[in-house]
C-alpha cells in the first residue's frame, strides 16, 4: 500500500513539473511589465552571472538575440572584448543576428612565441652525431672501424693543432673538415695500405664550445654546449625571444661580424629550417628589439601580433595570419591607426581580391590594428566621429540622424576646436569617398543649412585649431631675462611679452622699446613704445612682430678696476665716474709705499687686445707672412712670430711723471677692467740670453749697457750682437745700433738673443751651378750649329 502511494505521488509531481516547464509566449505576454523585467533579470543572472546593469566598466555591453520560443533574450558574450581603443564601446552595434565575438587586442600575443613554450632543451638530439656535415675541431673523438680483409678499430682524438695521428698513416689534418670529407680522405689513405676492406667513421666523445645569447632573450648569458648545437638549439636553451624580441631579425655574430640572419617566420609558416646552422666556439646570438608590429583579429585563421618587414601591406598581413576564414567580409576591413598628434583614425579597406578593380590596400605601419568582420555580422546603420570630441567612436544611426545628433552624442572638447570647418567622409557604393565641408559654428547656432542628414558609414572628423592654423609667434631681444620667440596670443601687448620673457633687466631703458613690423607687402614699419605699464600695456602686437628693449646708454652695473702691489690699500675699486684717472685711483688706494718702484708699474687694459681681434689684426698678420715652397712644390706660410692679443694689453707710461704732476695731461683715464700693478723696487739689472752668465747685476748710476754686458761675461760665440735689446722698466724697448751706449736705469733688462744658423749644403749648391752652366753651354752650342 505504501509503495503504491509513493509511485502515485511521484507521477503527479512529474506531470506538474512538465506542465510548468511549457510556458508559451502567450502565457508570458499575459504577465505584467514588472514581472517580465524581473524574469529577464533572473534569466540573465543564470546565463551571464551578472545583473542586467552589472556590465563590467572595462567591457562593452552584452549583445543579445531573441529566443523565438519564449521571447527571452539570450546572452551571446561580449561584443568587443577589452577596452583596446577610444571607440571600443561601439563594438556592440549590430544590424541584427548574432554579434561577432572579437578578441581584445591586448590579449593577443606576438606570433611564434609558443614555439619556445615547451620544455627546455638541454642538448641536441643524439642522431645528429652521424651527420656528415659536422665540422671537426680540437677535442673531437672519432671511432674508425675497418672490416673485410683487415679487422681493426681505432679511437682517435683531434689534438690542439687540429691533427689526428692514425697508425700506419701518420698525422692527418682534421680541423675544419666535415666528417664526410675526413672519412673519404681516410679511406683513400687506407687504400694505399690495405685492400678489400670497408670502413666507417663515427663520432665518439664530442667537444664542448662556449656560446653567448644576448639581447631580447628570456635567459641571456654564456652557455657551454656540445659542438653539435645549432642556432635553433641555442634559442631553445635560452627560452627563445621575449615578447619584445624580434622573430624576424635574429643575428649570428662571429668575430664581431654578422655571418647569418634568421627569420623564424620562414620556419613557422613554411617549415624552412635551412637557416639552422651549427655554432662554433665564441659565437654570439643577438636578438634585437622587434621591428614594426601590427595586430589582426576577427575572421582570420591566426589572430596574433605580427612583425613586419619592409613594405608589407594589409593583404600581406592576411597571408601571414593564414588567410581569412570562409565567412569573412573582406569588402570592408577596419584598420585602426594612430594618426598625428596621438589621435586614432579608422580606415576602411577593401581586401576582396575576387574583385581586383575595387581592392583598396595600404602599407601597414607600426601599431596598426586590423579587424576582419563576419559576412553575417557586418555592421550597418553606423556612423562615426573622431578628433576633438570627448567620446570618439561609432554610433548607431537613426533614419533622421543629422550631424548635430553626432555632435551632441560625442560632445565637443571645451577648447582647441576648429569650428569653421569639419570634414564628413562619405563612402559610396562604388567605393568612392566624398568629403563634405561642415561648418560647426552654424550648426551650434541652430542653422539647418550645414546640418547634413547622415548616411550609413559616414565618418565625421573634427579638427583642432592647431591642426589647421599655423603657429603665430612674436620675438623679443635685448635687455630682458629670456629673449627669444614666444607664441602670439589674442590681444597680446608689449607688456605681456616682456612679462613672458621674465621681465626687463635693470639695465633696460624704460624710455622706449622698438617694435619692428612687416606688413603683407613686405614693408617694414617701426613703432616706439615706452616700457611703463601705461604705454606698453596699450601696444597690441601682431604676428611676427619683433620687440627690441635697448640698454641704458653707457650702462655698466659695476665699473671696476684693480690695483695691486706696493700701494697702501690694494684691491678692487669701483670707478666713481667716467672721468676718473690713474692718479686719482692711486690716491684712493692711499698712495704708493716706500718700497714701491713706480717706474716699473704695469698698466694692462683688456679692451686693447679685444679690439685688435675685432679688427682682424691677427688674420692680417698671418696673411702678411712670407710663403715658402719646398722641393716637392708644397707651399707653406712661414710664421715669423706668434701673435698673442694678451701681450698687447700693456700701456707704456711714466708713472713718476704722473705722480709728480698730480695727473695733468700725462694722466690716463681709467676703463672698467683695467689692472694696475706697482712692483717692489728691484735689486739690480737683469742680463739674459747669449752672455757668459745670466743673472742680476747691482745697479750703478750712470752706467751704460756695455758695462753690464762686460760684468755678465760679455757675448758668447753664438750671440746676435745686432739683435741686442734694452727693455726699460716702463715697457719701452731699445734695439739696433747704439744700444750698447744707452744708459741703464734701475729695473731695466738687457736681452742678448742667439744667432740663427742657416745650414748650407755646398755640394748641392755646386752641383746645381754645374748643371745650370752645362745646360746653358749646350743651348749655345746648338744655336751656333743651327
Amino acid at each position: 500500500m505504501f509503495k503504491k502511494f509513493f509511485w502515485l505521488l511521484l507521477i503527479i509531481i512529474l506531470v506538474c513539473l512538465n506542465w510548468f516547464s511549457k510556458v508559451s509566449a502567450q502565457d508570458l505576454s499575459s504577465l505584467s511589465a514588472e514581472d517580465q523585467a524581473a524574469l529577464v533579470e533572473m534569466y540573465q543572472q543564470r546565463t551571464t552571472g551578472q545583473s542586467a546593469d552589472g556590465v563590467d566598466s572595462y567591457q562593452s555591453p552584452q549583445v543579445y538575440e531573441t529566443n523565438p520560443e519564449i521571447g527571452l533574450p539570450v546572452a551571446d558574450g561580449l561584443a568587443a572584448g577589452g577596452k583596446e581603443s577610444p571607440y571600443a564601446a561601439s563594438e556592440d552595434l549590430s544590424s541584427g543576428g548574432t554579434s561577432q565575438r572579437l578578441t581584445a587586442f591586448e590579449s593577443l600575443r606576438p606570433f611564434g612565441l609558443e614555439l619556445f613554450s615547451g620544455p627546455r632543451e638541454v642538448s641536441p638530439p643524439n642522431d645528429i652525431a652521424s651527420a656528415s656535415d659536422y665540422i671537426l675541431g680540437p677535442g673531437d673523438n672519432l671511432i674508425v672501424a675497418l672490416w673485410g680483409q683487415v679487422e681493426k678499430e681505432y679511437a682517435l682524438t683531434v689534438d690542439r693543432e687540429g691533427k689526428i695521428f692514425v697508425p700506419r698513416l701518420g698525422e692527418l689534418i682534421a680541423w675544419g673538415k666535415t666528417l664526410g670529407d675526413f672519412e673519404r680522405q681516410l679511406k683513400k689513405k687506407f687504400a694505399g695500405v690495405y685492400s678489400r676492406f670497408d670502413m666507417t667513421v663515427s663520432l665518439g666523445k664530442i667537444r664542448s664550445i662556449r656560446i653567448y645569447l644576448t639581447g631580447e632573450v628570456n635567459r641571456p648569458g654564456a652557455y657551454t654546449v656540445s659542438s653539435l648545437t645549432s642556432l635553433f638549439n641555442a634559442l631553445y636553451l635560452a627560452g627563445g625571444p621575449t615578447e619584445n624580441g624580434s622573430m624576424r631579425d635574429i643575428r649570428l655574430m662571429r668575430s664581431g661580424k654578422r655571418v647569418a640572419g634568421v627569420d623564424l617566420y620562414k620556419f613557422l609558416l613554411e617549415g624552412d629550417n635551412s637557416s639552422d646552422i651549427r655554432l662554433e666556439s665564441g659565437d654570439a646570438i643577438f636578438v634585437p628589439v622587434a621591428g614594426p608590429r601590427v595586430a589582426v583579429r576577427g575572421k582570420i585563421r591566426r589572430e596574433a601580433i605580427y612583425e613586419l618587414t619592409k613594405d608589407q601591406s594589409a593583404l600581406d598581413l592576411l597571408t601571414l595570419a593564414g588567410r581569412a576564414t570562409a565567412d569573412a567580409y573582406l569588402d570592408r576591413v577596419m584598420l585602426d591607426r594612430i594618426a598625428g598628434r596621438g589621435e586614432w583614425e579608422v580606415l576602411d579597406l577593401n581586401l576582396n581580391t575576387a574583385r581586383p578593380d575595387s581592392v583598396v590596400d595600404v602599407a601597414m605601419l607600426d601599431g596598426d590594428r586590423l579587424t576582419v568582420f563576419s559576412v553575417f555580422e557586418m555592421k550597418t546603420n553606423m556612423v562615426s566621429v573622431f578628433g576633438m570630441v570627448k567620446h570618439p567612436g561609432f554610433y548607431e544611426r537613426g533614419d533622421s540622424a543629422r550631424v548635430s545628433y553626432l555632435i551632441d552624442r560625442s560632445e565637443l572638447q571645451p577648447y582647441d576646436v576648429y569650428l569653421k570647418r569639419a570634414n564628413l567622409f562619405r563612402r559610396h557604393a562604388d567605393w568612392r569617398t566624398e568629403v563634405l565641408s561642415i561648418n560647426l559654428s552654424s550648426i551650434l547656432n541652430g542653422s539647418s543649412d550645414q546640418d547634413v542628414l547622415l548616411e550609413d558609414g559616414d565618418s565625421l572628423h573634427i579638427y583642432s585649431v592647431r591642426d589647421v592654423a599655423w603657429e603665430r609667434h612674436v620675438y623679443i631681444e635685448g635687455e630682458v631675462k629670456n629673449p627669444g620667440r614666444y607664441p602670439l596670443h589674442d590681444n597680446m601687448t608689449v607688456s605681456d611679452l616682456i612679462f613672458l620673457a621674465g621681465s626687463h633687466k635693470r639695465s633696460a631703458s624704460m624710455l622706449r622699446a622698438e617694435v619692428a613690423r612687416v606688413d603683407s607687402l613686405g614693408e617694414v614699419s617701426l613703432q616706439f613704445v615706452g616700457l611703463r605699464e601705461s604705454d606698453a600695456g596699450q601696444a597690441v602686437l601682431e604676428e611676427d612682430d619683433r620687440v627690441y628693449v635697448r640698454r641704458i646708454p653707457q650702462w655698466q652695473m659695476h665699473r671696476t678696476v684693480r690695483i695691486d702691489g706696493e700701494v697702501l690699500y690694494p684691491g678692487e675699486y669701483v670707478l666713481s665716474s667716467r672721468e676718473e684717472t690713474l692718479y686719482q685711483l692711486i690716491m684712493r688706494a692711499g698712495g704708493i709705499t716706500d718700497q714701491a718702484f713706480p717706474e716699473g708699474t704695469i698698466f694692462e687694459r683688456r679692451s686693447i687686445g679685444e679690439n685688435l681681434v675685432r679688427q682682424n689684426i691677427p688674420r692680417l698678420l698671418e696673411r702678411s707672412s712670407p710663403l715658402r715652397e719646398d722641393s716637392l712644390g708644397h707651399v707653406t706660410r712661414q710664421m715669423l712670430f706668434e701673435y698673442e692679443p694678451e701681450s698687447m694689453n700693456r700701456i707704456v707710461l711714466d708713472v713718476n711723471e704722473v705722480l709728480a704732476r698730480r695727473g695733468g695731461p700725462v694722466d690716463v683715464k681709467l676703463e672698467p677692467g683695467d689692472k694696475i700693478f706697482v712692483p717692489t723696487r728691484p735689486s739690480g739689472i737683469s742680463v739674459l740670453g747669449a752672455v757668459g752668465s745670466n743673472g742680476t747685476i747691482a745697479f750703478r748710476q750712470g752706467e751704460k749697457v756695455k758695462y753690464y754686458l762686460r760684468r755678465a761675461g760679455s757675448f758668447t760665440r753664438d750671440a746676435d750682437k745686432d739683435g741686442l735689446r734694452l727693455i726699460k722698466a716702463n715697457g719701452e724697448v731699445y734695439s739696433g745700433n747704439g744700444t750698447q751706449g744707452k744708459h741703464v736705469d734701475m729695473g731695466d733688462i738687457v736681452v742678448v738673443p742667439t744667432k740663427i744658423h742657416k745650414d748650407r749644403n755646398w755640394t748641392k749648391t755646386l752641383g746645381t751651378v754645374l748643371t745650370t752652366t752645362t745646360g746653358v753651354l749646350t743651348s749655345i752650342l746648338l744655336i751656333d750649329r743651327l
